[in-house]
């Protein structure tokens, strides 16, 4: 039976990732209106970091959510970096958005996510290290 673990991650990116694009044409329509005082607008700035953060955090999950898919490890293991992720994205980047859109108190939980990607990797380390499914030669 195929693995199938990591393809609610690579949904998740590609669609994450185009709320980053739209983010990214909204912060450069602001710039590009020069508006007085828009260089020192916190929340800009948070969006701005949103925005990068988002892009990074969507390819990730496009990217680990693909190489789960491929992985030979314990299933219970593999669903275990896949909620990571999206947590660690989620509370990561999504509270940055949040916070850029005036929910002050949402910056608080972003290190509930930077947390949850430091572990996420760490335990790719280890699976990635276990190994790939064996692929048959095709020739």
């Amino acid at each position: 039976m195929k693995n199938e673990i990591g393809k609610k991650n690579m949904l998740f990116g590609f669609a994450y990732f185009i709320t980053t694009l739209i983010l990214g044409l909204y912060l450069a329509t602001e710039a590009e209106e020069a508006l007085p005082g828009v260089e020192e607008n916190p929340l800009l700035e948070l969006l701005s970091h949103a925005h990068s953060h988002g892009n990074l955090e969507s390819v990730l999950n496009i990217l680990v959510g693909y190489i789960l898919c491929q992985l030979e490890a314990s299933s219970g293991l593999l669903h275990a970096i896949s909620i990571l992720l999206l947590i660690g994205a989620i509370f990561h980047s999504g509270m940055l958005y949040l916070s850029g859109l005036g929910v002050g108190l949402a910056l608080n939980l972003a290190p509930i996510g930077a947390i949850s990607l430091v572990i996420t990797m760490a335990l790719m380390v280890y699976v990635i290290a276990v190994g790939f499914k064996k692929q048959k030669d095709s020739y």
